[in-house]
């Protein structure tokens, strides 16, 4: 199983996602931007560090938001929040801070779905890491 981490990055009433690129596994399908833990590495270092290669950001990382499965997938999303820098795409065709009650029009990837499907049933007044 391959253990991937995505950042769920809050402002208000709006989220940051990220739509992955043509040529990739679900290229051109919106997410919330991480990727895959490299051998030994922790969720929450892995989220930093590809956030970091990226995005360009550096972030905090908080709670743990929601876990997804399939067969070759574990997808554990967390709360995060922008330490420094100004957002510059490195493998993604286009970033969108987005309307939490909007992101249903967004095609997501699938691994992505359970973690929409809980933010958009949330009232989430401030975040909370």
């Amino acid at each position: 199983m391959i253990k991937v981490a995505a950042a769920v990055i809050i402002k208000g009433n709006k989220v940051l996602i990220a739509k992955r690129a043509k040529g990739d596994s679900h290229g051109s399908k919106w997410e919330f931007p991480g990727g895959k833990a490299e051998k030994g590495e922790s969720l929450k270092a892995c989220l930093k560090r590809e956030i970091k290669e990226e995005l360009d950001l550096d972030i905090k990382v908080g709670k743990k938001f929601e876990t997804t499965k399939s067969e070759t997938i574990e997808l554990t999303s967390f709360l995060c929040e922008i330490v420094s820098g100004d957002i510059k795409l490195n493998v993604h065709e286009e970033y969108k801070w987005a309307a939490i009650s909007g992101l249903a029009e967004y095609d997501f990837a699938p691994a992505d779905i359970g973690a929409v499907h809980k933010i958009t049933g949330l009232k989430i007044k401030k975040q909370v890491l």
